[in-house]
């Protein structure tokens, strides 16, 4: 007789949970406007309580932390962008248990409402060669030093090649032919990221620590945005023009 709880079953439950999650967050966010907002923040508190208990019996635990104090968080929501900000936080959430099913105190971390109600952005802070730039950690999947990069067929402008990443061929934007500085002989990482469903990596050869920022604190120069840090000026990526 096979075993009804297997391992494989135990996945493909956890998988149907976070599909469902993802699934229910994207249509709370598509009803929520100008109008409706506080109403679908209110649903969405009495819905975190169900997803809480789902959450628990699927093992995510800090899942279950980060849905259990979710009413009290929205409540500190003033307009809709930022009910919207604190979905697709949970959204995101979802969508990297999905790929991996490990939760992790690091995930509830990146993910934090404490960052959306103080109306900051979390960045990952980091180099390729000596250029510095940043890019927003809901974007971050991964990171990785161990995946090798394998040559496209023919070149293309904007790609190195592609990396392996869970059953796939992840493409690797070329950040030198964006400007950046070669860093040939260098160890290298790989930033998995994900932006409006697709899925793309950046080599870079160090990544610092991550900034927590304002609006505010953010410059915009030439249809570019920076930052200071320690008296030096760091760039945001526009991940939508990389990938586009």
């Amino acid at each position: 007789m096979s075993d009804f709880f297997s391992d494989d079953f135990t996945a493909e439950l956890k998988g149907y949970f976070l599909e469902t999650l993802i699934q229910e967050s994207q249509k709370f966010m598509d009803l929520v406007d100008e109008n409706l907002w506080k109403r679908v923040r209110s649903e969405v508190s009495d819905q975190c309580q169900a997803w809480a208990v789902d959450a628990k019996t699927n093992e995510f635990l800090f899942l279950t932390q980060w849905l259990e104090n979710f009413p009290q968080h929205a409540a500190e929501t003033q307009n809709a962008s930022e009910l919207i900000q604190c979905l697709k936080a949970l959204k995101s959430y979802a969508e990297t248990l999905k790929n991996n099913l490990q939760d992790s105190a690091d995930l509830l971390s990146r993910f934090s409402l404490h960052t959306q109600n103080r109306r900051e952005t979390l960045f990952l802070h980091c180099r390729s060669g000596d250029q510095a730039f940043a890019i927003p950690l809901l974007n971050v999947v991964e990171i990785s030093g161990g995946l090798q990069l394998y040559a496209l067929p023919e070149k293309r402008i904007g790609l190195q090649g592609v990396v392996p990443f869970r059953g796939d061929a992840i493409p690797v934007v070329s950040l030198q032919d964006h400007g950046f500085p070669p860093v040939e002989g260098r160890h290298v990482y790989y930033i998995i990221c994900e932006h409006e469903g697709q899925h793309f990596s950046l080599q870079v050869t160090d990544t610092e620590d991550m900034v927590s920022l304002r609006d505010s604190d953010l410059q915009d120069v030439d249809n570019k945005r920076f930052f200071i840090k320690d008296n030096k000026s760091v760039m945001i990526l526009d991940l939508k023009k990389l990938v586009a």
